[in-house]
């Protein structure tokens, strides 16, 4: 052989083993996926896999549990131009597998062997299992058997835990294993296979999806010529090459998983306008191809904001009783005109994100920096001091996520298509930290979760949590029958309880139940007298489901029963009570309740011994006329109350007052979205500013939460039940105006709705409540003693102080050493935020930054990516004027030019004080100036660069007006009142 000829057939040799590497590398690239049903699969594999035209094909499908053979056989694929991407399927039929479910995750495997001349070339495995799930008449259906989803949407991966910690087979398992524990049976996860098998091999299912508002951004779509980012700001102006992105990088990766039953084609992209419509357009499209391509689950086209205009199913994100609204707006889900803007076809409902409340590591809620978490959470926890935040936190978690699930499942019974819900919000202390599941260490809401979803569900309807001992309390227990092996209750009776805070059983009784079969509900009323003897405090109702001898559901609802010496106890007013009241409603109150009075009925001598109170709703023509002999009254050391007077009575009280109120209007619990501006006229979770005000005696902050109804209603009548603490909120029209006003309750995003506020006139007051009291007596308790403290504090000099007294230093962002000097957004101080590392990671590297913003750099809001760091209050910054933007109370600059802010307080400081000294912090890289003053007398001093810097200002008087100005990235970190020499 020649020197030629041998390097030639070298080189043909050489050539022919990189061509036939490059061939086995494509081979084992090359996916097979299986997409099946009850009774058939369908295979599909890219067309390449073929090498030869000649070549035959054999399927194997084997079960995973006993390796039995369910099939096997040799297949013809055909061949199907999809978009440019040609690809080989086959179908195989009149299969009679295990189906997968939940409690029977039943697995095969699927072998695709190809032939050349009886000879194996290649082979592809993938593993899969067969269920059907749809969408049909408003239900979804798995099996053949509607089922209703209890999931959890907060879940790893990419949520901090460490990388190689998250992403193991055996955290994924413990997780995994927990969520079924707590009665979870979907939950949404990125796309992690193993995460995914895992899923698939212990019955969860998945909701999954490109959970984002751009498609194909930036992504390689293989045979499409464009490749680069084609798209305008994340949507896709090539609908084919959207389509084929989500075939063949998104959903084609993990088709063949059983645990995937619904498949999000994009999250929260517009809801309204021009843009919509655009993104309505395209994703039409892509569910049709997708449909087309993919049966075998269904379809949530715009997850959160597309109300099912697209897609299989509704599916809507609401925060109620967390960014906006209560947890009392689910009730509104009964009516679907109530929470779709337009009529709705019939389809599933899902709610994929709800609940919120955000907490942190600490337990506390998560103070993200210039967001709305920081609103979100003085509605519900208020100005309460940070040593009590932690519990309060747990508890309005824990109250949130048990109305809004148990409302929306019990509902089930008015609106069928009520088909899912899943909370998003932060279920466990520690993330950054573990090494393994055991150290996620799950909050007090993860028990709640867990008997909120029990699939047999025991729930309580009732609406009086605070009542007299001697009373009968009205109450609906609601079955809803979820069970997981689809099986009908049968011979059940429940039995309840009562037990006080020691678990002492008052007393037991029992009622026995008709049959519910599986998917449907009942409801048993029952009436409970409350035993006499009782003393005031809190009790538990609780109610268990005991089918033959077994326990199937249990649940509780908790009391608050106060007897007669309670109310009886509240003080007495030193002076004669003036009642104006020519609508009699006030008057029969404080008849029942005992408080001596005298009907006024002529307003040319109020004598200055005598207190004054306004009726509800009776600020009328009359006191419109007299309104000069009532301001002479109050300017010479009067006392006048005006108990709730709602829009229409507001413009006589502003005849009387210096500085006019203005009544708020919207209805915290209008479902419509976006909300109403706030703040709301109605509220709940009343703040008590000043909670050692004589007006709060005996009133604890846990009682002015929710109250009792008065209306007898239940959740088969229309509207909702009167359950509001505050139903006639009101604002300072001006916020200057607080000099002369004292706020002493307040509620909702921001506190920006005042509750309470006594404004200061000459040497008298006047003392305006929002809260609905009247209607309520005899039956709340706490609303009959907070009327009897009103009446005797308006009744008598002591305790009538402007401006709240500071003994010692304020640390800023600390509600206990403010002492209520800040009401809300109307100071111009916000709250400076800085993420507190945990203990375990002050040795690691934690990337905290990103873009941040122009005010605070750095800081990124991670409460729900990286909810393992907890960002606490660090001071205030001078950030107004500003406001609470939109429903979600973000805050907004109203001067957006300037990089200068401003805020101010007022307070009394003790005799002898000369000097405040303030500490203020400059975190920025340039140096920045802060001007102090008080009383009108201004200091100036410039804070060096990374630097914390004293800034004194003479106090001339008890009284104080003190105010920051300077850029909105200083931070007041203290401020000390002081006797200086």
């Amino acid at each position: 052989m020649s020197e030629y000829n041998w390097r030639q057939r070298a080189g043909l040799l050489f050539a022919f083993l990189i061509v036939a590497f490059q061939a086995g590398a494509m081979q084992d690239q090359i996916k097979l996926t299986p997409f099946t049903g009850v009774d058939f699969v369908r295979l599909v594999v890219d067309e390449t896999f073929r090498q030869a035209p000649e070549n035959t094909f054999n399927v194997k499908i084997r079960s995973l549990d006993d390796n039995s053979t369910l099939w096997q056989g040799d297949v013809d694929f055909v061949l199907i131009e999809d978009k440019g991407k040609p690809t080989l399927s086959c179908t195989i039929s009149d299969l009679a597998p295990q189906l997968w479910s939940p409690t029977n995750p039943y697995l095969y495997e699927v072998v695709l062997e190809q032939y050349q001349q009886r000879k194996l070339v290649s082979s592809l495995t993938e593993r899969t299992g067969f269920r059907s799930f749809e969408s049909r008449n408003g239900n979804l259906f798995l099996n053949g058997d509607p089922i209703f989803l209890r999931g959890f949407a907060i879940n790893p991966p990419n949520r901090g835990i460490p990388s190689h910690v998250e992403r193991s087979r055996a955290f994924a398992m413990q997780y995994v294993r927990f969520m079924k524990s707590l009665n979870v049976n979907i939950i949404r996860i990125p796309d992690d296979e193993t995460w995914y098998d895992v899923c698939d091999e212990l019955g969860m299912m998945v909701f999954g999806g490109n959970y984002s508002g751009t498609v194909a951004r930036g992504a390689k779509v293989e045979n499409f010529e464009k490749i680069g980012d084609e798209t305008d700001g994340g949507f896709p102006q090539d609908y084919d090459r959207g389509v084929a992105w989500y075939k063949h990088n998104k959903l084609g990766a993990i088709a063949h998983h059983p645990s995937l039953i619904i498949y999000a084609m994009t999250n929260e992209t517009p809801f309204a306008g021009r843009r919509a419509a655009e993104w309505d357009k395209f994703l039409s499209y892509a569910y049709d191809e997708l449909k087309k391509w993919d049966e075998t689950r269904v379809y949530i086209a715009n997850a959160g904001y597309g109300y099912g205009k697209v897609g299989d199913i509704c599916d809507l994100h609401r925060y109620w009783g967390w960014y906006y609204s209560s947890p009392f707006t689910f009730l509104h889900t009964r009516d679907n005109n109530q929470i779709v803007p337009f009529p709705k076809r019939v389809q599933p409902i899902t709610f994929t994100e709800c609940i919120g409340n955000y907490t942190g590591p600490d337990g506390r809620y998560n103070m993200t920096p210039n967001h709305k978490n920081p609103g979100s959470q003085l509605a519900w926890t208020g100005h309460a001091h940070q040593d009590l935040q932690a519990n309060l936190a747990d508890e309005h978690q824990i109250y949130t996520i048990k109305q809004a699930v148990e409302i929306f499942r019990r509902l089930r019974v008015i609106n069928h298509e009520l088909s899912g819900i899943f909370p998003f919000t932060i279920l466990f202390y520690n993330w950054d930290t573990v090494n393994e599941f055991a150290d996620m260490n799950p909050k007090p809401a993860a028990e709640q979760l867990k008997r909120s979803f029990q699939p047999i569900l025991l729930s309580w309807e009732c609406w009086t949590p605070q009542v007299y001992a001697g009373a009968t309390v009205k109450a609906i227990a609601h079955v809803v029958n979820d069970d997981e092996e689809r099986r009908d209750l049968k011979n059940a009776r429940i039995v309840y309880s009562l037990s006080d805070k020691t678990h002492k059983k008052l007393w037991v009784d029992s009622v026995d139940i008709v049959d519910v079969p599986y998917y449907g509900t009942y409801q048993q009323p029952i009436e409970m007298k409350i035993p006499d003897n009782l003393a005031t405090g809190e009790y538990e109702l609780t109610g268990k489901i005991i089918a033959g001898n077994r326990e199937v559901s249990k649940n509780s609802y908790k009391l608050f029963i106060a007897n007669q010496t309670f109310v009886q106890s509240a003080s007495t007013p030193t002076s004669d009570v003036l009642l104006y009241d020519p609508i009699g409603t006030t008057a029969e109150s404080l008849q029942r309740l005992g408080v001596d009075y005298q009907l006024l009925t002529d307003f040319r001598r109020i004598p200055l011994t005598s207190s004054l109170v306004i009726g509800e709703n009776a600020a009328d023509h009359i006191i419109l006329r007299n309104s000069a002999v009532i301001k002479d009254y109050i300017t010479k050391g009067g006392r006048v109350l005006f108990l709730r007077q709602d829009s229409l009575h507001m413009p006589h009280v502003n005849a009387i007052v210096e500085k006019p109120f203005k009544s708020t209007l919207p209805d915290i619990d209008n479902p419509a979205y976006p909300a109403p501006i706030r703040p709301s006229r109605n509220g709940y979770y009343v703040n008590a500013e000043r909670p050692d005000h004589p007006v709060m005696a005996g009133i604890e902050r846990r009682n002015l939460r929710v109250w009792s109804d008065y209306t007898n209603w239940d959740e088969t009548k229309n509207n909702l039940p009167a359950i509001y603490p505050v139903t006639d909120g009101f604002t300072p029209v001006d916020k200057s105006a607080l000099e002369k006003i004292a706020v002493l309750g307040n509620y909702g995003a921001g506190l920006e709705g005042v509750a309470l506020a006594e404004q200061f006139n000459g040497d008298g007051s006047v003392l305006l409540s929002g809260f609905d009291l009247a209607r309520r007596t005899g039956l709340d308790p706490i609303a009959d003693r907070l009327l009897r403290n009103l009446i005797a504090y308006n009744g008598t000099n002591e305790g009538h102080e402007r401006h709240p007294l500071i003994r010692s230093t304020i640390v800023w962002g600390d509600y206990e050493t403010e002492n209520g000097v800040l009401t809300g957004v109307n100071s111009g101080l916000m709250v400076n935020a800085t993420p507190r590392i945990p203990e375990l990671n002050k040795n690691k590297t934690i990337t905290i930054t990103d873009k941040g913003d122009q005010f605070a750099p750095g800081l990124r809001v991670a409460f729900a990516s990286r909810p393992g760091l907890q960002y606490v209050a660090n001071g205030r910054r001078p950030f107004g004027p500003y406001f609470l933007r939109g429903f979600a109370a973000m805050p907004e600059i109203q001067d957006k030019k300037s990089t200068e802010g401003e805020g101010r307080f007022w307070c009394s400081v003790l005799p002898g004080v000369n000097a405040a000294v303030s500490k203020v912090w400059n975190p920025d890289d340039i140096p920045l100036t802060v001007q102090v003053w008080i009383n009108g007398e201004a200091v100036s001093k410039e804070i060096a660069p990374h630097s914390t810097e004293e800034v004194s200002c003479p106090v001339n008087s008890t009284a104080v007006e003190m105010g920051f100005k300077g850029d909105r990235r200083l931070v007041i970190l203290e401020t000390t009142f002081i006797n200086q020499r």
